[in-house]
């Protein structure tokens, strides 16, 4: 569905991207026409505009530039022309030369309105001379260049062989190599394949051999294993056995208690691993950052486990910091307390105030619960199930001040109203049926909110609009002031407005909106438009 702009848009000079004229089939009805309009008809693939004189004195749709393509050839000198119109053809009368005397056909295509020329050379196919010419791209004639190569030939001086060439006299010759096997560069190859080294003193090539190297092979040595000791330290051998006959065993060695060596001459092998038991000599350091485990206990021999970083899971160890912390300042329920008295309960001989100057001993997070309701804690009014912490450490006759408590009121007060979360009473509650609505259970829900600053009013001739109709355009003027609206003191200005249609489907449309310096806004629209076609909700912000 399109967005309809019912007055003219202006882009201040802006650029329209990636737009897309309208698709149609066929011409629009009269009605649906407008002089200046254009569309894109699909059957005729042609941008079409309507104009006041479509060529029989009344308006009507034809192809953009219809009038303003070639109409008609006119000849010229060297030029001749067959006909002014319809399918022409242009020849050379003679007067130009032109390469093999050819000329040019400009061919009218396609009928109706198409005037598009399509321009062929009569030239046909032939053979080159010397005489031949051809127009260079600095407008002068030049003759054809001849003599090109035509051949590609193996090399035979010196005997130097080894060239192929493959299609000799072209079109495409293929030059390469062929030099693998030849005992010499003439000879056919001894068809095995060697390393060859040309000796330019007998021009011929010479195989490489174990002779021709220089020095030959040195001493090679086979590596055989064999078992060492099988006690501790055990140890493993490598027998170093040289085709001079010489032998040179290599031993390796394991260190009792930590590490341990063994040969295996069947599989020729020498395995060097941990003994079963290993000694550590000096300090161990695990540098990877992989979880290490172990399959038994660890026993620190009455040593220290230092450096043992905060546990986060319950399966962790932890260090004695860690634990000092979890069990400083932990609170225990002392019992009662009687807030008419002013006198703990349930403490036995250790029954006391928690005020004055013969208060009682607590610990930071030690609590009371208000068992009889009173003013006796610092004449603050407790009633039962209220509980009193205490914020730190008190000393025994120490006249604690009340900051050195925190009282939690549990029962149902009455809320209150704040500037500040910390300076609102908590408590019971009632809520507004207008804006929220309760279960039976408790649960408030804020009910759907109506701008209590909006209005909504059609556009027609019944105040506080009015209608005027001037010039092509249909004018409405809003009073916001109105009571009905916005009342005494509105300012247009301050008013948003969208404009939606009368009825379903109530699509959003685009006018001319102006505001004055009062409370008048105007919406003028293009063309004679009803009553109450349009409607406007409005914004007081």
């Amino acid at each position: 569905m399109a967005i309809n702009f019912l007055n003219t848009v202006d882009f201040n000079k802006n650029q329209l991207n990636f737009a897309r004229i309208q698709n149609l089939g066929t011409d629009p009805s009269v009605a649906n026409s407008s002089i200046g309009q254009i569309y894109f008809n699909t059957t005729a693939d042609t941008l079409k505009q309507y104009v006041a004189d479509a060529g029989s004195g009344a308006a009507g749709w034809i192809e953009v530039g219809a009038t303003s393509a070639v109409e008609s050839i006119i000849a010229g000198t060297g030029i001749g022309v067959s006909a002014a119109i319809g399918n022409v053809t242009v020849r050379n009368t003679g007067l130009v030369t032109v390469l093999d005397g050819t000329y040019i056909d400009l061919t009218k295509q396609g009928g109706g309105d198409n005037t598009q020329l399509t321009a062929d050379l009569s030239a046909v196919d032939g053979t080159s001379t010397a005489a031949d010419r051809f127009l260079t791209k600095n407008n002068k004639w030049a003759t054809i260049p001849f003599g090109d190569i035509t051949e590609v030939q193996e090399s035979t001086v010196n005997n130097r062989l080894g060239i192929d060439v493959v299609n000799p006299t072209g079109p495409i010759p293929v030059v390469g190599l062929d030099i693998v096997g030849r005992t010499n560069l003439g000879a056919t190859p001894a068809g095995s394949d060697e390393l060859l080294i040309y000796d330019t003193s007998t021009t011929t090539n010479k195989a490489v051999t174990v002779s021709n190297l220089v020095g030959g092979f040195e001493t090679t040595y086979t590596l055989p294993v064999t078992a060492g000791s099988l006690t501790d330290p055990k140890s493993g051998i490598i027998t170093l056995t040289g085709t001079d006959g010489t032998t040179d065993p290599v031993t390796f060695v394991g260190t009792t208690g930590r590490v341990e060596v063994a040969g295996n001459p069947g599989a020729s092998t020498i395995t060097v691993d941990l003994t079963d038991n290993v000694s550590i000599v000096g300090k161990i350091a695990v540098l990877g950052s992989a979880t290490s485990s172990f399959a038994g206990d660890i026993d620190m021999n009455n040593n220290k486990l230092t450096e043992v970083k905060t546990g986060t899971v319950a399966t962790d160890g932890v260090n004695l910091g860690q634990v000092e912390a979890l069990v400083a300042g932990i609170g225990l329920f002392k019992g009662g307390y009687n807030a008419n008295t002013g006198l703990t309960t349930d403490l036995g001989a250790g029954n006391g105030s928690l005020d004055g100057a013969s208060n009682i001993a607590l610990d930071q997070g030690d609590f009371f619960v208000v068992t009889v309701a009173g003013t006796a804690f610092y004449t603050q009014t407790l009633e039962v199930g209220d509980m009193i912490f205490a914020n730190e450490a008190i000393a025994a006759n120490s006249t604690p001040p009340i900051s050195k408590y925190t009282v939690v009121i549990q029962d149902a007060n009455i809320a209150g109203a704040g500037s500040t979360d910390g300076g609102t009473a908590k408590g019971v509650a009632g809520f507004d049926s207008a804006s929220f609505n309760v279960s039976a259970s408790g649960w408030v829900q804020l009910d759907a909110q109506k701008n209590p600053n909006g209005a909504k009013q059609s556009l027609n001739n019944t105040a506080p609009s009015t209608r005027t109709e001037s010039g092509g355009v249909t004018t409405f003027t809003l009073n916001l002031a109105a009571a009905s609206l916005f009342g005494s003191g509105a300012l247009s200005e301050n008013v948003k407005v969208e404009i939606t249609e009368g009825a379903a489907p109530f699509e959003t449309v685009y006018a001319c909106v102006t505001r004055s310096g009062t409370a008048s806004m105007a919406i003028a629209f293009t063309g004679s438009i009803a009553n109450d076609a349009y409607q406007v909700l409005l914004t007081h912000v």
